[in-house]
């Protein structure tokens, strides 16, 4: 891989976890305007799913050259970006907004496992760094060192977003290694499909025929289907592939600094500047992450 495809691959990462970051303000807000969890990732998931078949049009004829175990994996893989959804925001209506996401965060070191369990990668020591210091400051930017930050939390919901951060790292594993010859777009529909199977079976689409679509919901979808259904999917799976999982996972970690910009533009909440000290850290850590990356494929090119 050339310098500039690796680099790229990064981009698209970085801002598809970045797309992630919008979810958790504009979810308050629609919960704020009266709409429940389960309209709320019901109406996402279904408008990212159509709005992405319609954006693979012009590859539907590819479908039939497709196998039966090949579309299987798809929307399989995609089932994880539901349901990585589905327990966030049900987190989010038992946890503080910071903790809920400092929960979400640990698929930074659960992506380093991924490659060490399923392929016996031990990780590198400046993924390692990196990790450990992208771990430091999701807990400074949390706010749980803070004056009051330590507090109960509801076990359940603290369960919830450990199994958000579960399948957030399933979702990146696969987004590198499933059916990675089919075009973005089209991947990216068939794992919005799964996407959709999983959550309309645990939220039954009651929105399109009560009332609540015309009551508002149908501005929320679009937002919410835009940032969390439709960019990060088709995103990772442009960047994914050209990346090993344990530095997708860390580069994911801008989702952090991204949340913590919305909540303070969009809902008002002000970060101490320790929290921002944490932010500083994350980027830090993705930053020794990356750079080890590069120096490898620098040392790879010059042993050839």
């Amino acid at each position: 891989m050339n310098k500039n495809s690796r680099w790229q691959a990064v981009v698209y990462v970085l801002i598809g976890a970045a797309s992630y970051g919008v979810l958790s303000s504009v979810v308050k807000l629609a919960y704020a305007d009266g709409f429940s969890a389960g309209e709320v990732t019901g109406s996402q998931v279904l408008t990212g799913c159509v709005a992405m078949w319609l954006l693979s049009i012009p590859y539907w004829k590819l479908c039939r050259q497709l196998s039966l175990a090949t579309l299987a994996k798809m929307v399989g893989s995609g089932t994880f970006t539901g349901l990585t959804g589905i327990f966030y925001y049900q987190s989010l209506q038992k946890l503080d907004a910071s903790f809920a996401v400092l929960l979400l965060f640990q698929f930074a070191w659960m992506g380093l496992a991924v490659e060490w369990l399923f392929h016996r990668k031990r990780p590198g020591r400046m993924q390692v760094i990196g990790a450990i210091v992208v771990g430091a400051g999701t807990l400074l930017a949390s706010g749980l060192l803070l004056e009051g930050g330590a507090r109960s939390y509801d076990p359940a919901g603290i369960a919830l977003g450990l199994l958000a951060a579960v399948c957030y790292t399933l979702f990146v594993y696969f987004s590198g290694r499933v059916a990675t010859s089919v075009p973005a777009t089209l991947r990216s529909a068939w794992m919005l499909t799964g996407a959709a199977i999983i959550t309309l079976l645990i939220f039954p689409p009651r929105f399109i025929w009560n009332g609540a679509v015309a009551e508002g919901l149908w501005l929320w979808a679009l937002i919410l289907g835009l940032f969390g259904m439709i960019l990060p999917p088709y995103l990772f799976a442009k960047g994914a592939p050209r990346l090993n999982t344990g530095l997708t996972a860390i580069l994911g970690s801008v989702e952090l600094p991204v949340v913590m910009i919305c909540s303070a533009w969009l809902l008002q909440e002000r970060a101490e500047a320790a929290q921002w000290l944490g932010v500083v850290l994350i980027l830090a850590g993705i930053g020794v992450s990356e750079w080890k990356g590069r120096a490898s494929a620098r040392k790879a090119r010059h042993t050839v």
